[in-house]
This record gives C-alpha cells, structure tokens and sequence, in this order.
C-alpha cells in the first residue's frame, strides 16, 4: 500500500512539473515570438524607408504586389522561426521535467547557448529564399502582362542587395534579441559542476554583429548606386552619406550591446574574485552564474570549482577550529567558582574561533590557590597552541613551590629556549592565602591589575617588567597585596583596553577605571561582569583581539590566622538565617602535640555559640573534634612534633561540616562504620576503638578518605 502511494504520488508530481514546464516552454515562445515579431517589423519600416525615401519609388507601385508579399513573408518567417525554435527548445524543458543526468544537462545547455545563432542562420537562409521567389514570380508576373518586359539587371541586384542587407540587419537584431531572452533559462542550469565541451570565443558574438552590420550597410548603399546607374544618374552624396551614417550608427549600436553583455558578466566575475579574496562562509558559498557559452564561461567554472574546493578547505578549518575551542575551553577552568570565601568570576572571549589569551585557578593545598592570567603574542591557532603548552607549563611550575616571580622565572627560561624569538607572553601571577587574605603578585610584562573597594574606590598596582621570552635570565618582582572584606582583585587583557568604536576611540584606561568606580558589593559580580561586557559588544563589536577578565571577590574572613591561637576570635555572628548554600569557613593548623587541641576546641566552641546562640550541639562537636584531632596526631602523625593537623570547619544555617586532615600515610578510607561494628567496639577492652565510638555516637555522620592535601577525618553535625 505504502508502495502503490508512492508511485502516485511521484506521478501526481511528474504530471505537475508536465504541466508546469509546458506553461514555462509557451512563455518562453511567447517572449521569442514578440522579439520576431518586434525584429520582422523594424525590417519592413526599414525597407518601406529605404524604397519612398531612399531610392524614389512610389507608394502606389508597392501597393499591389510588394506589400501584400512583405506581409506574407514576415508572417512565414515568424511561423518558420517559432517552429525551429519549438524544435530546439521542447528537450531543454524535458529535462527541467525529468531531473535528467549531467550530460543531459549539458547537453540542454548546448541548444540554449546554440539557438541565437541558429536563429541568426534561419532568418538568414528564410530571407533570401523569400527574396528569390518573390523576384522571380514578380518577374515571371511580369512577363504575362508584358511580353517585351525585359529585367533591368542592374536595377534589380541593386534592389536585391538593398533587400537582402536589410534580411541581415533583422537576423542580428533576432540574434541578440535571443541572447538575451534566453539568459533567465541558461541561468536555471547553473552552476554546471565541470567543463561544456564545444565553447566558443568571446569574439565571435562581436565578430558576427560587426561582420553583418558592416555587410549589411555595404550592400544597402550598393544598392543606392546600382539604382542610380541604371536610370543613368549621379549618385546623391547627401542621400549615400545619410545612409552610410544610419547603417553605421545601427550597426555600432549592436555591437556596443554585446559588448556590453560580456563586460557584465566578466565583472561579475572580477566581483566574485573578490569576494573570495574577502573570505567567509557566505562568499565561499556562492557560485558564478554565466548566460553566455565563451571564455566567460571556462573561467566561471574553473572559479565555481575553486569555490568548491575552498569550501570544502573551509569546511574542514571550521571543524578542525571547533575541536580545537572545544579543547581549549576543557582546558580553562570554569568561569564561576568560590574557594573558601573567595569568588571567582572569569569571562574569555576569543576574538577568533581560538585565541592566545588564558587564564587558570590552581588549588594550592588547604590554604592557599593561584590565580594567573596571560596572553600570547599574535591570534590564531599559533596563539591558541602556544596557550595550551603555557596552561600544562604553569600547572607543573606553580606545584613546585616557590612566590610568584620564582614561578615566573622558571618558566622564562623555559620558554625562551622553546620559543627563540618568535613570539613573547606577558602573565600575570597571583598567589592568595586564604587565612591571611595576603596576596603575593608578580608580572611578567602584563597590566596592572586593580583592587577595587566595596564603594568603588580603587588603586591601580604598579607593576613594570619585560614579558616572557626576551631574556631567560630576567627576574620578576614579588608586591605583597592585603585584601580585606568586599575588595575585588581585577585582571585582565589588553583586549579590552584597546577596543575601539567605530569612531576609532579605544576604551582605554580611563574607560576601565570609570567602570570600576561603579562596582559595588550590592551588585552580583557574574551578572556585573556579564552586563559590562555586553555593552562593550554594543559599542566595540567583537574587536581586533582576544578578552579576557579575572575578578577575585573576597565575600568575608575566610579563617583565623595560624599561630594565634589565643587571640580573641571574630565575631560572624548568628548564622541561622543563611540561606542553605551559604557557609562560613575557618581553619586552624596546630602541631602534633597532646594539649594543642584544646585551644581549638575552645576557639570552635566560642564561634559555635555566636554562630548557633540557641544550639545544644556546642559540647557535642567540641568533644568529638577533641577525639578526632587526637587521633589525627596520635594515629596519623605519630606524635611528631614537626608533623601537623589541620581543622578545617565550615559554619551553615543547618550544618557544621568538621574535617581534620593528618600527615600519615592514613589507611584505606571508608565511610562510617556500621551499628553492629560500633557495637564490638563499645563492648573490645581494647581502648583503641573507643575514640572511634565516641566520634560515632557525637557526630551524625562521619567518614574518612584522602585527597591531594592528605588523608582526613570528616564530621557531620545538624543544628539542633
């Protein structure tokens, strides 16, 4: 069933293109009929012109035989021409029909390119069949009511020529006139996809439309003089030089209309050349049309399949760029992150498909990150390769230890033995601790970052240095940063500097440093950050180079310092009101020494009772942080005095999350042991387990496993 709907439905399509190709055949007869009609008439004006004006015959003696025979003649011609043309044309439109193969195509275009010129020899080869009879039955008619009537020779070749010189000038009209109709049909065959055999010149069009007008006007005025030799007058020069003028004008005329057919197209051409040039999917897209069947066409078609080739090159750049953006986005990290107290906002905008600007956030153990920006000479692939190497480089430099300009310093020398003098980078390289809110920067040839206040004051940081690359025996200098509560830590590229208007005005430093005064901590920073560099698209469009822009909001104290333990601890105040993601986090980092842990729990309690006033869980975390940091020095560290533990303890509306990191090799991490084994524990005289259990029944959940800083205990407690 599916089957026998098919078939009808191709038939039912079949017998609608049927219908349609021969509703576009009728037309396109009916636009050639008018041009045969148009060119057969201007034929006989000029005649009529030629033989009262011209040559002095009157009217009367035309009306009864040359007239009615004009007429009939044209009418012949036009019949005669519209089936020849009937003929050629009725395959063309079956392959409109049929979707024919290639050669059939081809072949379609042949008779289309070819029909002006059959035009052009029919008419030729019609006239003067028309011309002899008409002669000789106007003779033989002659004859009959005049038995002495002798033909005037020269008299009738004069007339003759002058006939046929006119039968000429109507077939170049029809030969042009043909051209051009046909011009919309040749262009619904394009673009062909190689060479059509059988290509004729430029030239010849040109060659034909002067050839015959010349012709034409020699024989017309040849006429003028055999007429006026045989009834043995002079020739009128005023009359051969109208005639003369006329003729060269017309003929002149046709041939500047050619020739300015194949100026079209080849400036079509020359602007399609230069689109390619330009670049871009659109123009590599498109094709070269051509209506006409000479050297225009050979270099269209050589430029379509030049197209061809660039596209399918352009093709597959695009797909080669795409993995390549992909790649080197998996390789930045995300653009929106918090650690501890501090948030990190990054937008990177490629000023092409890949660019050479980077920016990376490195953890550092449990109290320390690294934040670094940079960009690579130059855009492109070659910036974007040089980029990936800089990423994994910086990644294995900054995790051998060191301040900022050490880092930096290792990796110059390092590049400019890989790089020679090819190219240069500038970073910028900040190292944050977390529990002092310091931070350590250096640059190497990169701008000046801003420290932006809660209500918008800001401070630019000097610092001048060469970039990357110039010389492997530079040194970079360390500047020290405190950063207090609210303060954001800008940094950022030269993309965003050096963006201009359509005027020509670049952003600049002044335009930056307008638009950090109107940061405030109110404002979200991603939602900021986003909207500023959306109206920098408005004013500056994508720009000539890469963006890039860091910000380093610090939220709040992220934790107490190491070492004071005794001071007096900061008050947060209650948390209840937090939402369920938000959090407050201190640390404490104290030796492996019994009695150190006591200060911390002190310190924890204290914040316990500010941060949840009402909460009974104070004693209850107390106690099992105590054990747990015990253990940490007993079991992980083996009371090595130089060995140390550290709390980590973050503060929610709902939930304390508690975790103790040890120096020990620690052992295979497990999740909180079951009910039945706490249970064997409790009631084991060995006193090892009891820690375990205490831990167990004071917390509401607990677990143990190992990252990069080390092995840790992990103690949950809910608000209660």
């Amino acid at each position: 069933m599916q089957g026998a709907g098919n078939r009808a439905a191709r038939r039912d399509e079949a017998f609608i293109m049927g219908i349609a190709c021969s509703i576009a055949l009728r037309h396109l007869l009916g636009r050639l009929g008018i041009a045969y009609v148009a060119s057969l008439l201007i034929g006989l004006c000029l005649l009529y012109i030629e033989t009262v004006f011209i040559l002095g015959i009157p009217v009367q003696k035309l009306l009864p035989v040359a007239v009615p025979a004009a007429v009939v003649g044209c009418i012949v011609a036009t019949a005669a021409l519209l089936g020849i043309t009937y003929w050629q044309l009725r395959p063309v439109f079956n392959v409109f029909a049929d979707h024919t193969a290639k050669q059939d195509v081809h072949r379609s275009l042949q008779l289309l390119f070819n029909l002006p010129y059959i035009l052009l020899i029919a008419m030729n080869v019609i006239g003067l069949l028309c011309l002899i009879l008409f002669h000789v039955m106007g003779g033989t008619y002659a004859k009959t009511l005049d038995e002495a009537y002798m033909v005037d020779w020269p008299r009738m070749i004069g007339i003759f020529a002058g006939e046929l010189g006119l039968t000429l000038l109507v077939s170049l009209l029809l030969f042009i006139a043909a051209r051009r109709i046909l011009q919309s049909d040749i262009l619904r065959f394009q673009p062909p996809s190689e060479r059509i055999a059988g290509r004729a010149s430029f030239a010849q069009p040109m060659m034909i439309t002067y050839a015959g007008s010349l012709l034409a006007t020699l024989l017309n005025l040849l006429q003028l003089v055999l007429f006026s030799t045989a009834a043995n007058e002079p020739v009128d020069p005023v009359k051969f030089g109208m005639e003369a003028l006329f003729y060269f004008t017309l003929g002149m005329a046709m041939l500047c209309y050619v020739t300015i057919q194949f100026r079209h197209e080849l400036r079509g051409l020359i602007r399609n050349i230069r689109e390619l040039v330009g670049g871009g999917p659109a123009q590599l897209g498109g094709k070269m049309l051509f209506s006409s069947h000479d050297e225009a066409v050979e270099l269209a078609v050589a430029l379509n399949e030049l197209q061809a080739r660039i596209n399918r090159e352009y093709e597959s750049l695009e797909r080669e760029l795409k993995l390549a953006y992909n790649v080197q986005q998996k390789l930045l990290p995300p653009g929106d992150m918090t650690i501890g107290s501090f948030r990190i906002t990054a937008r990177y905008q490629p000023y092409r498909e890949v660019g050479g600007d980077f920016f990376d956030v490195v953890p550092l153990g449990s109290n320390r990150f690294a934040v670094m920006i940079g960009d690579v000479s130059g855009k492109g692939m070659p910036a974007a390769l040089l980029m990936s190497a800089l990423l994994i480089l910086f990644r294995s430099e900054i995790k051998r230890n060191g301040n900022p300009g050490e880092v930096l310093a290792r990796m110059n020398r390092q590049l400019c033995e890989a790089m020679g003098e090819e190219g240069s980078v500038s970073i910028g390289l900040g190292v944050i601790d977390m529990m002092s809110n310091a931070v350590q920067y250096a640059s190497a040839g990169h701008l000046s970052p801003y420290i932006v206040k809660p209500d918008g004051n800001f401070s630019a940081i000097d610092c001048s240095s060469l970039p990357i690359g110039f010389d492997d025996e530079l040194t970079y200098e360390v500047r020290t940063l405190q950063l207090e509560p609210g303060d954001r830590f800008v940094l950022y590229t030269d993309g965003l500097i050096e963006a201009a208007d359509d005027s020509g005005t670049m952003y600049s430093f002044e335009g930056l440093e307008a638009e950090l005064s109107t940061w405030t901590t109110c404002k979200e920073l991603p939602q900021m950050i986003d909207d500023w560099l959306g109206r920098m698209d408005q004013r500056s469009g994508a720009g000539s180079d890469d963006r890039t822009v860091v910000i380093l909001e610090l939220a709040n104290d992220f934790c107490s310092p190491v070492g004071k333990l005794g001071a007096e601890v900061a008050a947060h105040g209650d948390v209840t009101h937090f939402s369920p993601h938000q959090f407050v986090y201190r640390e404490w980092v104290i030796a492996s020494r019994f009695g150190e842990e006591r200060a911390v729990t002190v310190q924890l309690g204290e914040w316990m009772e500010q941060s949840w006033p009402q909460s009974t869980v104070r004693e209850d975390i107390e106690s099992a942080v105590a054990e747990a940091l015990l253990n940490a020095m007993e079991h992980g560290n083996k009371l090595n005095p130089r060995a140390f533990v550290t709390l980590q303890v973050q503060i929610g509306s709902q939930l304390v999350v508690c975790k103790i990191y040890d120096e020990g090799g620690g052992y295979f991490p497990r999740v909180s042991r079951s009910e039945e084994e706490m249970v064997r524990k409790h009631e084991s005289e060995d006193p090892r387990g009891w820690g375990l259990v205490m831990i167990d029944s004071l917390s509401d959940y607990w677990a143990t496993s190992r990252d990069e800083t080390g092995f840790y205990t992990e103690l949950y407690f809910l608000r209660k």
